[in-house]
């Protein structure tokens, strides 16, 4: 989604000196922190509306609108939350230099983009200290483990790569605490009768 931003003139006499705000690098794991864990109020609902609204983007932009995303919600028996796309996947100089980055967007050109903020591939550590991305892309399946870190800003690992042919797509797994599965099933049933 293109933002809409302001055009602004800046009357600067009698300036004699002044410094650009900024993130400050020994503090990126506060502001970082912030973004994760008051930025959304429903952490179980952030979870499933950013990963499934970042698929439904990835599908729009690969032209294949009309092609359902895969959710498949936690059950007593698979306490695993996955949704699917089947969209261009992500190179791993995506996964490495957008995925990770807060604030890194490829949608703030693209008004048919629902994302833009560059902050809803990270809301999967709003629920959990870790969470899994599976990428088709170029002919290449890979698996990555992102997991917060004593540092509080998260690591991305690498875990593996192999061969997939012709598909494509991104696949996000979180593990889900066996006490929430009613409420993953219940704000699921609500939030997907508007995909």
């Amino acid at each position: 989604m293109i933002p809409n931003t302001k055009d602004r003139e800046l009357d600067s006499n009698g300036v004699t000196e002044s410094q650009e705000f900024g993130i400050s690098r020994g503090d990126e794991s506060h502001i970082m922190t912030i973004l994760r864990d008051t930025l959304y109020s429903d952490k179980i609902l952030a979870v499933l509306r950013e990963y499934s609204s970042n698929a439904w983007d990835s599908h729009r932009a690969s032209g294949k609108a009309d092609v359902p995303i895969k959710v498949t919600i936690p059950t007593a028996s698979d306490l695993t939350l996955s949704i699917q796309d089947f969209g261009n996947g992500l190179s791993h100089q995506d996964v490495f230099e957008v995925f990770t980055q807060y604030g890194a967007s490829t949608k703030r050109n693209d008004d048919n983009s629902v994302g833009m903020l560059g902050i809803g591939s990270k809301s999967g550590f709003a629920y959990s200290d870790s969470f899994t991305i599976t990428s088709c892309h170029g002919g290449t399946r890979r698996i990555y483990a992102a997991v917060l870190d004593k540092s509080e800003k998260g690591v991305i690992n690498l875990l593996n790569e192999e061969p997939c042919g012709e598909e494509t797509g991104v696949t996000i797994q979180i593990a889900v605490r066996p006490t929430d599965v009613w409420e993953f099933q219940e704000k699921a049933r609500n939030l997907f009768q508007y995909f």
